[in-house]
């Protein structure tokens, strides 16, 4: 019995190994749409499926950008860049424009929602709502407008749309509040629109990155001191320039942890795009396979206790000397 089940789990596993393996053909008609090219994953896929054969349109927020990707392209005839600001209605709408010049009637086979920013970070008390504002035009709502103004044309070939989110929209990430609320907010988008759009043969995927060091997580702790600066008086005087020190300190520590190797998501985003069974999330990284997507699935008050464990080597007001006791008030 034991035997007959040992053999067959290895047989599933062989084969659902295999089906994953398989690759679609004719690549050179499978046009995709990327946002968010100009470092990073979006950088680096466009690179890839240039490689490939693929024909990229991708879109870039500077004029630096544009030209890097276009020195690096190894098919320069099949990359096309335009600028684009996902936050500007009118900017992705001149990118759906030309996309559609380029393409012609043929439609795209992909869309990838790849622009991000971490945008600003630190105790809620040091942040603003247009923090949250800012990073979800972006994060979330940038993602909205690449889609809604794309989709019509991968509607044309049932292809796909794929979107970037990261383990900050599962598991909760304290100090790093605007991030996470847009991601929430985007895995929420994602999950809607996948069921919507297989009425029209169109699959949607997510990816769930864990920490890779990008540009993103580059200028996170720069941003630190603009928060910090732009503190009123008494929330400074609250905190003390001691908590601010180790705080940032501790934030730099984690972030030299993030793995440098970003191949893992560009090969997530190529099999999403590519392959002829794509899965319907991918779990990037061995942080998120065997820690945050399990800490996901545990009930709340056990995923506070590992939380609160995970942050003991952090700061706290009680390690910290104050110019004088923090006081708590009704607003």
């Amino acid at each position: 019995m034991w035997l007959q089940l040992i053999t067959f789990a290895i047989f599933a596993y062989g084969l659902a190994k295999f089906l994953l393996m398989l690759r679609l053909g004719q690549l050179q008609r499978k046009t995709v749409a990327i946002s968010g090219c100009d470092t990073g994953f979006g950088h680096l896929l466009a690179l890839r499926l240039n490689s490939l054969g693929v024909p990229v349109v991708a879109g870039c927020f500077s004029e630096k950008g544009e030209e890097e990707l276009k020195k690096k392209a190894t098919r320069a005839k099949l990359l096309y860049t335009h600028p684009l600001d996902v936050t500007s209605n009118e900017s992705v709408e001149k990118f759906a424009d030309f996309t559609r010049k380029v393409t012609g009637g043929r439609g795209l086979w992909g869309i990838v929602c790849n622009a991000g920013i971490l945008g600003y970070s630190g105790p809620d008390d040091w942040l603003k709502a247009e923090d949250y504002m800012h990073t979800m035009s972006v994060n979330t709502f940038g993602v909205m407008r690449f889609v809604q103004k794309l989709r019509k044309f991968v509607k044309i070939q049932r292809g796909r749309i794929v979107i970037i989110s990261s383990i900050s929209g599962r598991t909760p990430r304290p100090m790093v509040g605007p991030y996470c609320v847009s991601k929430h907010a985007v895995e929420a988008y994602a999950d809607v629109i996948r069921h919507e759009m297989k009425d029209f043969g169109v699959s949607v995927h997510i990816l769930e990155p864990g920490f890779f060091t990008t540009n993103i997580t580059q200028t996170a702790t720069n941003d630190l001191d603009k928060v910090w600066t732009r503190l009123d008086d008494e929330t400074r005087h609250d905190f003390g320039r001691d908590y601010f020190d180790k705080y940032k300190h501790a934030r730099f520590s984690r972030l030299s942890h993030c793995s440098d190797d970003l191949n893992a998501v560009v090969d997530a985003y190529e099999h999403a795009l590519l392959s002829r069974f794509p899965k319907s999330r991918y779990w990037v990284g061995l942080d998120t396979i065997f820690f945050y997507i399990p800490l996901a699935t545990l009930p709340t008050f056990l995923q506070d206790w590992v939380i609160t464990f995970q942050r003991k080597g952090s700061p706290s007001h009680s390690q910290c000397e104050t110019e004088k006791p923090i006081l708590f008030t009704l607003r």
